[in-house]
């Protein structure tokens, strides 16, 4: 199916948009992308090649593990018997 586009002025300007041909082009081209993604990890598998490392995501993944241990930390404080916060929540719930 084509739509055509008029001007300003109610004319045809003679261009043809199609509005269904991208998506078979796409849809054909997702899965062979894919496939070929699949054949290049397996050969570098089979090569010994280590994976390239990723330094950003190895600098969020270290802020996430450091982030997770402090709250453990944190919650296993709070939950022991030394946590002094519990006369500071009292008085907030009294406000």
């Amino acid at each position: 199916m084509a739509i055509l586009i008029s001007g300003p002025d109610g004319k045809a300007k003679g261009d043809v948009m199609a509005t269904g041909a991208g998506y078979g082009v796409i849809s054909a081209l997702l899965p062979l992308v894919g496939l070929v993604t699949i054949l290049k990890n397996r050969r570098r598998r089979k090569s010994g090649a280590s994976e390239p490392v990723d330094e950003e995501f190895e600098k969020r993944r270290a802020a996430t593990r450091e982030a997770e241990r402090r709250m453990a930390a944190y919650l296993a404080q709070r939950s022991s018997a030394s946590y002094q916060g519990a006369d500071e929540d009292e008085q907030e719930i009294r406000r």
